[in-house]
């Protein structure tokens, strides 16, 4: 076999491994600008930017937009928060499985620490409040360090100390549900507390502003995208939205009220679609204006 014919050979077998190898023609692009997503209907991050990717859970299969199982979140970069109200529900859901024993879990903010409160069941059922320091482990998990323990009222950190407890002989922690404890430490997995899809990514940073817990992804500002609105933006690759199917996908969900953010619920998106218009543009993209979901509501 001449040297040119197998030349030809290798570049056309690369070509298709390139083409059908994971992570590349399967894999749909979705980058956010400025977006109040719901993740549940109690539960909403404010997501300032986003660049990653939905990549679907079986080989071959296409993102089905409305099917949260058939693909998975990356996120590569990001910069995003989360209110107390929301973060109360996802962590009232994580501690919902059978062998757990706190309930009625509040969650708030208290300048820079995070301030927990609930009961603990342990033959007896007893209040408890905590404040913690945040902060991020190197692979990536957030560290909720307490700082102040008080238990029925009454201050229980030297109590365990002296008689050699930590916080995990004391909590039954779910590793399932994205919480396992070290020590005194909670340690949050933030893609497994979230509802279907499921969502990855490496944790940079953390940290309490203006009671709202923000969390960094990858390089962060590094990818912060340029320009102005609010949007939600998938390209490339193939993915599904109800009846429509595009390829090579550019279809940018865009907000009709830009003045504040675009608050987007993908469980109810239809009901903010119908209520919206769309346009083609000439490299067949497609554009669609959608109002705000609290304003679809009303």
């Amino acid at each position: 076999m001449g040297t040119n014919v197998r030349s030809l050979l290798f570049v056309a077998f690369a070509m298709a491994w390139f083409a059908t190898a994971p992570g590349r023609a399967d894999h749909v692009g979705i980058d956010m600008r400025n977006v109040h997503l719901h993740v549940a209907a109690d539960a909403t991050l404010d997501i300032s930017w986003l660049h990653g990717t939905l990549r679907p859970t079986a080989p071959g299969q296409t993102p089905v937009f409305d099917d949260p199982a058939s693909f998975e979140m990356a996120i590569e970069d990001a910069a995003l928060s989360i209110d107390a109200a929301s973060l109360t529900a996802l962590v009232n859901r994580a501690f919902s499985f059978k062998a757990s024993n706190l309930s009625d879990l509040r969650v708030s903010f208290e300048g820079p620490l995070l301030v927990q409160q609930g009961k603990l069941s342990k033959g007896v059922t007893v209040p408890f409040t905590v404040k913690a320091s945040v902060s991020v482990t190197p692979d990536g998990l957030l560290r909720v360090h307490p700082e102040k323990t008080k238990t029925a009222g009454v201050p229980t950190a030297g109590l365990m100390h002296l008689f050699g407890i930590e916080l995990d002989n004391l909590v039954h922690a779910n590793p399932a549900g994205g919480i396992r404890i070290e020590g005194n430490d909670l340690l949050l997995d933030p893609g497994r507390l979230l509802p279907a899809p499921t969502t990855t990514g490496h944790l940079a940073s953390a940290h309490v502003r203006d009671n709202h817990l923000v969390q960094i992804f990858g390089r962060g500002a590094a990818r912060r995208p340029k320009g102005g609105g609010n949007y939600i933006w998938f390209r490339g690759g193939t993915i599904r939205f109800g009846k429509l199917t595009m390829s090579d996908a550019d279809l940018q969900l865009i907000d009709m009220q830009p003045g504040d953010p675009f608050d987007f619920y993908s469980a109810n998106y239809n009901a903010q679609l119908v209520a919206g218009y769309s346009k083609n543009t000439p490299q067949h993209g497609l554009r669609t204006y959608m109002p705000d979901y609290r304003r679809v509501g009303r």
